[in-house]
């Protein structure tokens, strides 16, 4: 009898506390709502992350921030750029935030608890060579 009252003492005091605290967590899920490859890279505790079309990846630490950058594959190529970067400013509310790559391309509202800083996809210096441009290089196949 007494260890039915004591589980339920605690029962209760865990109702009571989860009524009256906010339940704030830091971790995210990354939905790749797109069609492309992306790879993220988590700043926080350095890892790749890499999530194919259509799927989704939780990472993050309970008690950080999220600090991460979101790399594309270009298309038609196996080389990812760096899109954008996305640092976490608080925590959600209501546990683990569901993010979709189309809300940070399009910064919908749910972006609203990170800064996100797109960079755009950089070309190559050899495309902007002059004899590139020209099509002037006998090594190339492209003279005049």
């Amino acid at each position: 009898m007494k260890s039915r009252h004591t589980i339920m003492v605690v029962i209760l005091i865990s109702c009571a506390m989860g009524i009256f605290f906010d339940m704030c967590a830091c971790l995210t899920t990354f939905i790749n709502d797109n069609g492309k490859r992306i790879i993220i890279y988590n700043k926080t505790d350095k890892t790749l992350i890499p999530i194919q079309k259509s799927e989704k990846r939780r990472f993050g630490n309970q008690h950080k921030h999220a600090y991460f950058v979101i790399y594309m594959q270009q298309p038609q190529s196996n080389i990812f750029s760096r899109m954008y970067v996305c640092k976490q400013n608080a925590c959600g509310k209501k546990g683990n935030i569901q993010l979709k790559l189309s809300d940070v391309e399009n910064r919908t509202e749910a972006t609203e608890l990170f800064t996100i800083a797109k960079n755009e996809p950089h070309s190559s210096m050899v495309q902007n060579l002059p004899m590139i441009k020209e099509k002037n290089c006998h090594s190339c196949g492209g003279h005049k």
